[in-house]
Order: structure tokens, then C-alpha cells, then sequence
């Protein structure tokens, strides 16, 4: 059996660069949600399900929060009394939060 050959990428040479044309950014396509955002600003879902396209505003980044066991069960137990997902409640929670520090 034949091992396998490393590949060595190399640089693109200075004539394929010059090769290339410019970039017109003027036809590049435009972010659907920046004229919304500026407008209203920045609102998130609390509800569940994904929001409807009229409400979406632009991508979100996942982060993770550590509770202890008890602390993730009292907040599952309130959030299906007001009938919410877990996460629904955390993001509800966090907006208060920073509505009020604002």
C-alpha cells in the first residue's frame, strides 16, 4: 500500500494575480436585513418556531449559559407555566434585563 503525498499549496504567482479583475462591490449582493435593522434596530424572537420573513432580522450566534441542575429546572417549570420554551424564556429574560439596565 502507497502512502499518501503530501499536497504543498503554493501562493498564486504575481501574473495570475494580475490576471484577476477588481471586484465591483457595487453589484455584490447586500445584506436583505441592514436597511431593516437600521430603521427599527434589533428585536429577537421569543416565541417559538422560526420567526416569519417579515420578522427575521439577520443571523444569530449560539452561546452557551452554565447553570446548576436545580436552577435549569426552575426555569424549565416557569417557562411552561407561561407556556415558553426554556430558551424562549432565557432570551425573554435577558432583553428585561437589559432593558432595565439601559
Amino acid at each position: 500500500m502507497k502512502k499518501a503525498r503530501s499536497v504543498k499549496h503554493r501562493e498564486p504567482s504575481r501574473a495570475s494575480l494580475e490576471e484577476i479583475p477588481p471586484m465591483d462591490f457595487s453589484k455584490a449582493r447586500r445584506n436583505p436585513y441592514a436597511k431593516k435593522i437600521a430603521e427599527q434596530g434589533i428585536t429577537v424572537q421569543v416565541g417559538k418556531g422560526r420567526p416569519r420573513k417579515v420578522l427575521e432580522v439577520g443571523g444569530t450566534q449560539p452561546r452557551s449559559v452554565r447553570f446548576p441542575d436545580a436552577v435549569w429546572k426552575r426555569i424549565e417549570k416557569r417557562a411552561q407555566q407561561r407556556g415558553m420554551t426554556l430558551h424562549a424564556a432565557l432570551r425573554e429574560a435577558i432583553l428585561a434585563w437589559l432593558k432595565d439596565v439601559a
